[in-house]
């Protein structure tokens, strides 16, 4: 039995060696025919390599969480992502009792100003009334001023009879008389012609009464004349001394009249000023409790507009925190609204920062939204170091070239354009394998086989490498994981980049 059992061992002990030179075989790929590797790949091309610096950043915008500067009862919100123009209310809050206060301040305000506008009448008519007693003060005056004028023409008509007349004066009187006389004989010939005309029938009834009133007017002035020159002659009688005498008693009793009347006038004109100078200081007073209504009324006014929150910029509501029917305070945010443009924030390590400049290009990508990418330029370069996780950054900030969808703080690449290398031949840079020497090769897929073939690279950004020697344009270059791939492996190319 020992002999067949050992027998049996050795047997099972051949098999399993020969499972294991078979299994290495297969591995190897000898004698046994295996599977092409699928692979992808890409044509090598000459073009420009743009050599970027590779950052991150942060999207930002104009944006703000928005609260009521007011407490009260939220009535009113907009949807989340609905878009505002600036000004266009946001939120409401209950404003009943604000409503009721600004009427009544606005009643308060309307009742002012119609005591002001009393007053302002009772200014007008208390400055009239000066006008007026100015006016009666004047006049007065002019009264004093006609009577002392009075007092001296009586004075002197007394003083003239008591001392006689002068040889002058009667030279003039005897001049008068016959001037008197002279216009009397024209206006009594005038009057016979009128008599003679009126018998002819030449003139009418009235012309020839006209004509002998003027006759009889002109003898009246005429013994008028020849009276007072025969008194100058005789002197004064005594009847008419007592006559002259009373005369300045009376021209005197009237300017002492007409002096209490200008201080009468006087008084009421002060009395008016007095009551204007009140009119004025109560106008005063109604146009304060006008001013401090009205604010009043503009204060209500805008406790009232506080009870809308307004959109501060054109954007659109991004999230509301607090639905209708909760109170809301100063300290309470209800929405937060953002601008719809924006721009990126980077962070570029304090040794890299001399290679950035203000109107450098680059290229913004993010990976919350594939597909998407926007050039950009560099507007401004941080002026101080920052520390962030242990590193020491500087912020740049870029403007994008058009609108994008990314929302506020999504976080994106930045691709920052150094310099540009002109048509070099190009190859997918993760098609470059580095090897143990420092060298680089790829592998050329050749007849559905993968060759791989040393090459000198220049440089490279994070999409492609310049390859400076070992390819040739237009040549296959396997792209899937060309580090796990054998010279000679037969491959099977699913796509071509």
């Amino acid at each position: 039995m020992e002999p067949e059992a050992d027998v049996r061992r050795m047997a099972g002990l051949v098999l399993v060696v020969a499972a294991a030179v078979v299994g290495l075989l297969w591995s190897l790929g000898i004698g046994f025919p295996r599977a092409p590797q699928p692979v992808d790949a890409a044509r090598v091309r000459r073009g420009d390599l743009e050599v970027v610096l590779a950052v991150t950043g942060v999207f930002e915008s104009r944006a703000a969480d928005l609260a009521f500067s007011v407490p009260g009862r939220l009535v009113w919100t907009v949807p989340e992502g609905t878009a505002a123009r600036r000004g266009e209310p946001l939120a409401r809050l209950d404003a009943g009792e604000l409503e009721a206060a600004a009427e009544q301040a606005r009643h308060t305000a309307q009742a002012a100003d119609g005591e002001a506008e009393r007053a302002a009448a009772q200014v007008a008519a208390a400055a009239a009334e000066v006008e007026r007693a100015r006016a009666a003060w004047g006049a007065a005056r002019a009264q004093v001023r006609q009577a002392l004028f009075g007092v001296r023409a009586a004075q002197a008509n007394l003083d003239r009879l008591r001392s006689g007349a002068r040889p002058a004066e009667v030279q003039q009187a005897e001049a008068a008389v016959a001037a008197a006389r002279a216009a009397w004989e024209q206006a009594r010939r005038n009057a016979e012609l009128q008599d003679r005309l009126l018998r002819d029938g030449a003139v009418s009834q009235a012309q020839r009464d006209a004509a002998r009133a003027e006759e009889e007017a002109a003898r009246a002035r005429l013994e008028q004349a020849e009276a007072f020159l025969a008194g100058l002659r005789r002197g004064a009688s005594p009847e008419e001394l007592r006559s002259a005498e009373a005369q300045v008693a009376q021209a005197r009793s009237a300017h002492q009249v007409a002096v209490a009347q200008v201080e009468q006038a006087l008084a009421g004109l002060q009395a008016a000023r007095s009551v204007l100078e009140q009119a004025q200081a109560a106008l005063a007073a109604a146009k304060a409790r006008a001013a401090a209504a009205h604010a009043s009324w503009q204060a209500a006014l805008e406790r009232l507009e506080q009870a809308v929150l307004r959109a501060p910029f054109d954007g659109v509501a991004t999230r509301v925190y607090v639905q209708p029917g909760a109170t809301v305070g100063p300290s309470l945010p209800v929405l937060s609204f953002a601008a719809p443009g924006g721009w990126v924030v980077a962070e570029v390590d304090e040794a890299d920062v001399g290679r950035v400049r203000v109107g450098q290009r680059a290229r913004v990508t993010a990976d919350a939204y594939p597909g998407v990418a926007v050039g950009a330029r560099v507007s401004r370069v941080g002026g101080q170091v920052e520390v962030r996780a242990g590193a020491r950054v500087v912020r740049v900030r870029l403007e994008l070239a058009r609108p994008v969808p990314f929302r506020v703080g999504t976080s994106v690449d930045v691709d920052l354009l150094l310099r540009t290398v002109p048509q070099v031949l190009l190859v997918p840079a993760e098609a470059v394998v580095s090897v143990e020497d420092g060298g680089a090769q790829v592998y050329v897929v050749e007849g559905g086989v993968a060759r791989v073939r040393r090459v000198r690279t220049g440089e490279r950004n994070d999409r492609y490498a310049a390859v400076l020697e070992g390819l040739r344009e237009g040549e296959l270059v396997a792209l899937a994981e060309p580090g796990r791939l054998r010279d000679g492996q037969r491959v099977v190319v699913r796509s071509v980049q």
